[in-house]
């Protein structure tokens, strides 16, 4: 149990027993004939679709189902190994191994190019089509006089042409007469309508100029109208005032001596200056008497203290 363990048999290949060396006709067979269909083809541009650098595991999905054997045996497809997630904080990133790098665009390379064409030919007018006629051609000789005598058959032709071009000659003079008679009457009705109508215009300016000097004077007449009542309004007004002022002078004269609204010169003066005057004077007068009282007072009490100190001095 303590000893080394060794692997003593002799290496060899591995084989699996599944897989074969060969493709059966059969696996052909099933394979899609229409490369639309095959899961090999890349569909799109392949300018902007990134080429595939690792092999594709292709797993055929057959359309069409075929009557096998049932003893025949369908080989199982062999798992490849995919490839490991990445470390974290990398990624995979696909990289062409092949031996020819290929630069790969999203867009296809375009170019600019340039032709000049030839100038446009005139082609010759096609020739008019002529059927070709059918039938079988024949000719025959006709002499003159056989057919008509022209100087007979033409004298009523020209008379139905000569006719007719007479009467429409003489409608058209016809016509014109009666152009010319519609524009004489046109030019006289024109005139006598500017007439009537330069009269109408004269009219109507003499009726407007009426009725403005009628509205003129309306309006005049309503202002010296009003002016006159309102005249009259302040003559009433004034005698009724001076009336009123007549009855009510003499009240209102005693009702303000009443009030002592109305006083005479002397007594206001009296009342106002010479009155104010003596109070004041007074005062002063009484202020000075006063002052003179009390000082006497003062001197007589003075006075008196020093012949009784005296006295005091005496008898001791």
């Amino acid at each position: 149990m303590n000893q080394q363990y060794t692997f003593n048999s002799a290496p060899r290949a591995v084989r699996n027993g599944n897989r074969k060396k060969y493709r059966d006709a059969e696996d052909e067979e099933t394979r899609p004939a229409n490369i639309m269909y095959d899961s090999r083809v890349i569909r799109g541009n392949t300018y902007a679709t990134p080429v595939p650098t690792r092999p594709l595991h292709m797993h055929i999905q057959p359309t069409k189902t075929f009557k096998r054997n049932k003893n025949v045996k369908r080989s199982k497809p062999v798992p490849r190994a995919s490839t490991p997630e990445p470390v974290e904080g990398r990624k995979h990133t696909d990289v062409q191994t092949d031996n020819f790098l290929e630069e790969l665009h999203d867009t296809p390379e375009e170019a600019e190019i340039t032709t000049q064409t030839d100038a446009l030919l005139d082609y010759p007018t096609a020739p008019e089509f002529v059927p070709k006629p059918s039938g079988v051609e024949k000719e025959t000789e006709i002499l003159p006089g056989d057919l008509f005598d022209f100087d007979l058959e033409v004298e009523p032709i020209l008379e139905v042409i000569v006719g007719k071009s007479l009467d429409h000659a003489l409608m058209e003079v016809l016509e014109e007469e009666e152009l010319k008679e519609l524009k004489e009457h046109k030019r006289n009705f024109e005139q006598k309508r500017n007439t009537m109508l330069a009269e109408v215009q004269r009219i109507e300016a003499a009726e407007k100029r009426r009725i403005d000097e009628k509205e003129r004077r309306i309006k005049q007449a309503k202002e010296f109208d009003f002016k006159q009542k309102h005249a009259a309004e302040k003559i009433k007004a004034q005698k009724l005032a001076k009336q009123l002022l007549c009855s009510t002078q003499d009240i209102v004269f005693v009702n303000l001596e009443k009030d002592r609204k109305f006083e005479e010169p002397i007594m206001k003066q009296i009342r106002e200056d010479f009155l104010p005057w003596i109070i004041t004077e007074t005062r002063s007068k009484l202020d000075e008497v006063t002052t003179a009282t009390k000082a006497m007072g003062n001197l007589m009490n003075d006075t008196l203290i020093c012949i009784r100190a005296k006295i005091t001095d005496e008898k001791e």
